[in-house]
């Protein structure tokens, strides 16, 4: 794989000391806890050096002309990409975080409108410091929260950032664990790097929670050789972009963010689709948790289904947790 190193920009890197229109009147006790959450954040970023990798599915090309990895056609084709340096969390974002966030902003907590989806999302939230379960917008808007009060270029990441990273800078990877496996213990059928039905059976009888909706700790298990956690399960990932099934044919090679305006809407619900990354419970031996997998849903739905997301900075330069 051929490694552009990209021009750095210069940002002037602000505090947290940023007054935004989300955060006013706030208690010294708060202005503290808001410092403290924002050198987290910083904390928690992996810097990821920009370079060129082919996207998509790679196994064609990794194998001299060979099979590709798996025949869905929402992966193809492979494209050159050249990204520039930016960072990304290591960890999705915590329902833990996502709540302070609602609290500091004065915004109200998650709720929806009936017994049932608030059960879900109980469900999806019980365990401390699992993935907060949000939906696009909500997931775009914290992440913009994050870029008012730091004075940094946060987002959320593009496709093609999301699958660099998640391919430890485009190598030919195609599952972001620890060693590019999902391992399972062989007596207990407990994951090793990853979740299995065993082991969300395990917290969800004594608790009387659904076993598919657990999630875990968003640092339960090993992080990839860049860093990141998750990438491969406990979730899928809102990114950028609008979803195009024909937009690997016609993307831009530098830093393509995905189509201008939406391209396909959902004909029963009225809203356009957003390309989605990651998975919620991979199995072994089959096409889930895949690092060139693209999934799509509406970005605002009507109940919790399970997605949530991690945030980028756009910057070239890696972040000073000051």
């Amino acid at each position: 794989m051929n490694k552009i190193i990209i021009p750095a920009f210069i940002l002037i890197l602000s505090g947290c000391d940023n007054t935004s229109a989300d955060t006013v009147d706030l208690t010294s006790q708060q202005k503290k806890e808001l410092q403290l959450f924002i050198q987290k954040a910083k904390s928690e970023q992996i810097f990821v050096q920009g370079g060129t990798f082919w996207m998509g599915d790679f196994c064609s090309k990794m194998r001299s002309g060979g099979s590709f990895c798996t025949s869905d056609k929402n992966n193809k084709p492979d494209h050159k990409v050249e990204l520039s340096s930016y960072s990304i969390s290591k960890f999705k974002i915590t329902h833990e975080n996502y709540s302070f966030y609602l609290d500091i902003t004065g915004k109200p907590k998650q709720n929806f409108d009936n017994k049932l989806r608030n059960k879900t999302l109980s469900d999806m939230t019980f365990l401390q410091n699992s993935p907060a379960i949000i939906s696009w917008t909500e997931a775009s808007n914290y992440c913009t929260w994050l870029k008012k009060e730091t004075g940094l270029p946060f987002s959320l990441p593009t496709e093609a950032q999301w699958e660099y990273a998640a391919r430890n800078r485009g190598q030919y990877v195609t599952i972001a664990t620890d060693d590019g496996t999902l391992r399972v213990n062989s007596k207990t059928y407990k994951g090793e790097n990853f979740a299995t039905d065993e082991d969300r059976d395990e917290v969800a009888e004594p608790n009387g929670l659904n076993p598919p909706l657990v999630r875990f700790p968003v640092e339960k298990y090993p992080a990839s050789p860049l860093g990141l956690y998750n990438m491969a399960d406990n979730g899928k990932e809102w990114v950028v972009d609008w979803y195009d099934p024909d937009y690997y044919v016609k993307s831009p090679m530098k830093d393509p963010q995905g189509p201008d305006k939406p391209v396909v809407k959902d004909k029963t619900k009225g809203q356009y689709w957003k390309v989605l990354r990651g998975a919620s419970n991979p199995v072994p031996g089959f096409p889930s948790g895949l690092t060139i997998t693209r999934y799509y849903k509406i970005k605002d739905p009507d109940g919790p289904l399970g997605t949530t997301a991690r945030c980028v900075i756009n910057s070239a330069e890696p972040i000073k947790n000051q």
